[in-house]
């Protein structure tokens, strides 16, 4: 399912986030090999719950803004917004299980 997880940049980042009352943002760079081997992970993902959840990336070579304003220093990093705010993350290389699993447990939580 092509589109599922939205390219976003520094500009439209803040309204990405604020539109979504859940979303995830993958914060990653294209010469990192754990970010390519997340991709088709995370993209999975994304195709089993974009009816619920927004789902974005943002590269961080082209992007530094947002990855230094929320000091994302480890790639990928996947940080969860509930109604606009940050309410975890998550970095490096985790299983499918473990990343889905966090996404389902925090953003559906109480």
């Amino acid at each position: 399912m092509p589109g599922v997880v939205t390219e976003i940049t520094d500009r439209d980042f803040e309204q990405f986030v604020k539109k979504s009352p859940k979303a995830v943002v993958e914060f990653w760079d294209p010469w990192c090999s754990i970010c390519q081997e997340m991709a088709p992970v995370y993209e999975g993902i994304a195709e089993r719950h974009s009816s619920e959840i927004a789902f974005a990336r943002l590269n961080m070579r082209e992007n530094r803004g947002k990855a230094d304003e929320y000091g994302v220093y480890i790639t990928p990093t996947f940080i969860f917004y509930k109604l606009g705010r940050e309410i975890h993350r998550i970095g490096g290389l985790v299983s499918p299980k473990e990343l889905e699993e966090a996404i389902m447990e925090r953003l559906f939580s109480k």
